[in-house]
């Protein structure tokens, strides 16, 4: 930089720093910083909301919007949020029939919060559904209990005692697989995915199978809400919403989708993968062989195959890490009779060349 462009610099940060005291602050852009309505709906606009949805047959909108109603006059105090018999009738009905479709699909943690929800709305209803509360309680304990998530276990386990434990042969059936997409794509994607209160069983399919609708991607991220909302303990609706959030360039959010998803997959390294691959198609290599490498060091086995993609992705990128460091600490690991052989396989990865 030479001295007059120095100067000129230096000169317009003063500038900056002497302005008006009601101008400190201010946006350079003369746009406003802070958006002028907050993230939550008013009341009038969730009950508006869910009037539009309900009138739309678009149940998993109407869901959202009617608990974001009741959340705020339990949780925040909002008189004006408070709901009418009608509206907490309405919320009850949609809650127990998303909970069926989480105990038809064997997804017991949010089956048991949608029915304790139930419950609170409604405790005479609640007292009706106390054998299937138990039921979905002592899986959710089990669900749990396979993360190594000791606390809500035993909150789970206290609650499946309280209702009078699981009754003998309440064991669960196989999950059946999700509602396949239909084919060929819906013509109103948007009408279809939301026509069922459990948005997830819809969506994860049909973006597994036809990527292209993800390409919108206010609508894709506005799915994503909803589905967070919905369930946060579903690995694979963490792994969208992880790829929704990077196709919107909130990557802070997909790098907490990614950690929310290790966390609630029994097998931990398979969850650091599944993030990896989202990073890859992302087109992010950095993070990508960063969350390779935690894999492989998650299980920390020599003739794991995550070393090789943590090999591989670090030969494409070394500033992601020095391949050659990974390489010798993975054969430093091995048993001298297995050296040699994992030596050739960890040099024949099907990576492009080193870059030096």
């Amino acid at each position: 930089m030479s001295r007059a462009h120095a100067w000129v610099l230096a000169a317009a940060l003063a500038a900056g720093c002497s302005a008006p005291p009601w101008q400190i602050g201010a946006p350079l852009n003369g746009h406003p910083s802070i958006p002028p309505t907050g993230a939550r709906p008013t009341p009038e606009e969730a009950r508006a909301t869910a009037a539009l949805a309900h009138a739309a047959h678009q149940p998993a909108i109407e869901l959202d919007a009617l608990a974001a109603l009741e959340r705020s006059y339990r949780l925040d105090g909002v008189l004006p949020a408070r709901p009418t018999a009608a509206e907490t009738a309405r919320l009850a009905e949609l809650l127990a029939a998303r909970a069926a479709i989480f105990h038809a699909r064997a997804r017991p943690i949010p089956e048991s919060r949608d029915l304790e929800a139930v419950a609170r709305l409604e405790p005479a209803r609640g007292q009706a559904l106390a054998a299937t509360r138990a039921v979905a309680a002592c899986a959710a304990s089990e669900a749990w209990a396979a993360i190594d998530a000791g606390e809500d276990a035993a909150r789970a386990r206290a609650l499946c005692l309280g209702l009078g434990g699981a009754p003998a042969g309440g064991a669960r059936l196989p999950p059946p697989r999700d509602e396949p997409a239909p084919v060929p794509a819906p013509p109103d994607v948007d009408a279809w995915v939301l026509g069922t209160p459990a948005l997830s069983v819809r969506l994860v399919p049909l973006a597994a199978a036809y990527p292209w609708v993800l390409d919108d991607v206010p609508r894709a991220v506005r799915w994503a809400n909803l589905l967070v909302e919905e369930d946060p303990s579903s690995p694979d609706v963490l792994e969208l919403v992880a790829f929704i959030f990077g196709r919107a360039g909130r990557f802070g959010g997909t790098e907490r989708m990614l950690m929310e998803l290790a966390f609630h997959s029994p097998d931990r390294a398979d969850g650091l993968a599944r993030g990896a691959r989202v990073w890859e198609r992302l087109g992010r290599t950095r993070e990508a062989c960063a969350q390779w490498i935690r894999a492989a060091r998650w299980r920390d086995q020599a003739e794991d195959p995550l070393w090789l993609k943590a090999v591989a992705c670090t030969r494409l990128d070394p500033g992601a890490g020095d391949w050659r460091e990974i390489r010798a600490y993975v054969l430093d690991r091995a048993t001298p009779d297995c050296r040699a052989a994992l030596a050739a396989t960890l040099d024949e990865t099907d990576a492009a060349p080193a870059r030096d």
